[in-house]
């Protein structure tokens, strides 16, 4: 055994000198983890700020709520991603690292794990083109389909480049990879039509049905917040079972028009009686046939 290159070690270890170098780059280290922490709450309060103020700014460039939390959210993973990057570059060099060659090593080693990894770089992409098309935002309503197939239907709850999370309808967390949607259905951007159907007994009046609807509506119908303009009466839609539908439509807030339709249904009936004017139940004509005398 060499015992010149252990007393080097032994020297090298009780060199007051060398401990000062490595406490000044331990030092330096913690200053630059601590620069990145700074950076990462500045870049995040300039973010969020920004998108703050453009969407009380009457601007070109102002977006929904929606859009501007889901912007902020991908803006924000974004730029903490680059800050500790270059932090650890830093830190690295710092330590007499050989950067470079880790660089060009991970370039390498990217390059044959990227074959492997085609589906993460698809989940990317498409994730970026949903942002630019403006596809859907945090907090929109939608349907996810993959080749025909729905793979995710609820509320979006989170969203980055690289999957989305959906909350659906019995809050079960769905997260689904940007690179398989195929087809989005997204029922949170434009009003809702909903057909409401009233059931009447033949033997009412339909016009005047119409009539005292038409001006309960008139008279009532922004008593439903949820409502964008007044039910229109569209008539008799049918005939079935002894009875004689009325249908309405109502146009509502996005996704308002479950909850709208059921309120309106037992408004509408509530009034009707008042008027005398009753909701049917479904009729069935039973003859009785002789049978022995056909025998």
């Amino acid at each position: 055994m060499d015992l010149g290159f252990v007393q080097q070690i032994v020297e090298d270890v009780t060199n007051p000198e060398t401990w000062m170098v490595i406490g000044g780059r331990i030092l330096t280290a913690i200053v630059l983890i601590v620069a990145a922490l700074i950076l990462v709450t500045i870049a995040n309060r300039v973010i969020n700020n920004f998108f703050t103020y453009k969407s009380k700014a009457k601007s070109k460039i102002r977006g929904s709520e929606k859009r501007n939390q889901t912007l902020i959210n991908v803006l924000q993973n974004a730029a903490t991603v680059v800050i500790w990057f270059v932090i650890i570059m830093m830190i690295l060099e710092t330590f007499n690292l050989p950067v470079r060659t880790l660089l060009a090593g991970a370039g390498v080693v990217g390059l044959a794990v990227g074959f492997g990894a085609q589906s993460l770089v698809k989940d990317m992409i498409t994730g970026f083109f949903i942002i630019l098309e403006n596809q859907f935002d945090k907090g929109d309503f939608v349907r996810i389909n993959s080749t025909g197939t729905t793979i995710g239907e609820g509320e979006v709850i989170a969203f980055s480049l690289r999957s989305t999370k959906i909350q659906g309808w019995e809050g079960e967390l769905i997260v689904v990879p940007n690179g398989s949607i195929s087809e989005v259905v997204n029922f949170s951007r434009y009003n809702a039509i909903s057909m409401l159907d009233i059931n009447l007994s033949l033997e009412e009046d339909l016009d005047q049905v119409e009539a005292t609807l038409s001006k309960y509506f008139e008279e009532n119908w922004r008593n439903e917040e949820t409502l964008v303009s007044m039910p229109e009466v569209l008539g008799l839609q049918g005939i079935e079972n002894g009875e004689a539908i009325m249908r309405i439509m109502l146009e509502t807030e996005p996704m308002e028009h479950f909850g709208a339709t059921r309120r309106m249904r037992k408004r509408i009936k509530n009034h009707l009686a008042t008027k005398g004017i009753y909701i049917s139940v479904p009729k069935m004509d039973i003859q009785d046939f002789d049978v022995a005398g056909n025998e």
